[in-house]
Parts: structure tokens; C-alpha cells; sequence
């Protein structure tokens, strides 16, 4: 029997490019925790969560880090882990301070207006370098909303309901873009009650 949450993965990068001809990798850091390529011995990359153990890690640019895998020695052999996923299980992940969250737990969160209108599910985070930005995917005939990740915006997050709740600025959503059910439901008490 598999031991609780060893099968759950939480994805912590991603590899943009091979890195000069000794099998180095460019990466994509997707967590907030400085040194966590560095702290880890183990990483597993793609879809099937191959094990490698990690040599070296070092800083590169910005959000950037550049890993040595064992068994990785040549740049060939590292253009083939180009967009590959790097994951760990989730026992490894760190306990994060309050309000602060990892994008696995918020994807396919349902948001909602703080006044009850669904706008949509949680359906991609683009990671920019001042604040985070959710891709909100509507019904099907409706197009993705952004939503920034920024406290003015995001209300309330209950991962237990699996729902976020926000307070969009002025001209964030158009009209047409959140489910006006309720609405409608106002405006027919509204003309039944006067009937």
C-alpha cells in the first residue's frame, strides 16, 4: 500500500533549456523558497516522475537556476528534458506562513464575487515578477479572465470549500464575463413582487 500522499506531486520548476554542452539544465523555479533546488537531493521530472539525483545547483538570473543531474552529461541528452516538469512529493513541501499558498492547491479553485457571482475555475497561474496572475477559465462560450493575485483583489481563500473569493477593481470583469443568475433573480422578485 502506498504511504500517504507519496503518490500526490507538487511541481517546483520547469526546464526551459539545456545550459552550455556538460548536460546542465536552465530552469524555471516555481517556488518562493531561496536554496530549495539546493536543499533537495532527489528530483523527479516529466509526466512519469523519473528519479534523478541532483549534483549542483546554483542561482542564474532572476527566477532562474541552473541544476546538474547525474546521468545527464551532454547537451543532447539534456534537449531532451526541455519543458519537462521538475516535482516533488508532497511530504517534501515546506509549511508555507499564512496566506500564502501553493499554485497546486489553488488550481481548479472556484472563484466567486464577494456579492455571489461565479466568475469561473482556476485553470493556470503565469508567475510574473511582481505578483502572481490566474487565469480564470468561465463557462464554455466565455473567454479566460485574469485576475492578479493581489490582496486588494483576493478576499478569502478556503481550500477545504475549494473556493476563492475576490473583489474585482473597477473594470476587471466585463458585464458580460461573470454569471449574472443572481441578477436575474433580483430583477424577477423585483417584477413579480409588483405585479
Amino acid at each position: 500500500m502506498a504511504k500517504p500522499n507519496e503518490t500526490e506531486w507538487a511541481t517546483i520548476g520547469k526546464v526551459v533549456a539545456p545550459f552550455g554542452v556538460h548536460g546542465e539544465l536552465k530552469v524555471l523555479s516555481l517556488t518562493d523558497i531561496p536554496n530549495r533546488f539546493a536543499e533537495l537531493e532527489v528530483i523527479h521530472l516529466g509526466p512519469d516522475r523519473i528519479r534523478y539525483h541532483i549534483k549542483s545547483s546554483r542561482p542564474y538570473k532572476g527566477e532562474m537556476v541552473v541544476l546538474k543531474l547525474e546521468g545527464i552529461e551532454d547537451a543532447n541528452t539534456a534537449e531532451t528534458l526541455r519543458k519537462l516538469d521538475l516535482s516533488i512529493p508532497l511530504s517534501q513541501l515546506t509549511e508555507l506562513p499564512a496566506d500564502s499558498y501553493y499554485q497546486h492547491d489553488l488550481l481548479g479553485l472556484q472563484v466567486v464575487t464577494m456579492d455571489g457571482q461565479d466568475v469561473g475555475k482556476i485553470v493556470d497561474i503565469i508567475v510574473t515578477g511582481s505578483n502572481d496572475v490566474y487565469v480564470i477559465k468561465g463557462k464554455a462560450d466565455r473567454k479566460e479572465i485574469l485576475i492578479p493575485a493581489i490582496k486588494d483583489v483576493i478576499k478569502q481563500v478556503d481550500l477545504t470549500r475549494k473556493m476563492m473569493y475576490i473583489e474585482p477593481m473597477e473594470g476587471l470583469l466585463d458585464d458580460g464575463e461573470i454569471d449574472s443568475n443572481k441578477e436575474e433573480e433580483d430583477e424577477q422578485a423585483a417584477g413579480s413582487g409588483g405585479s
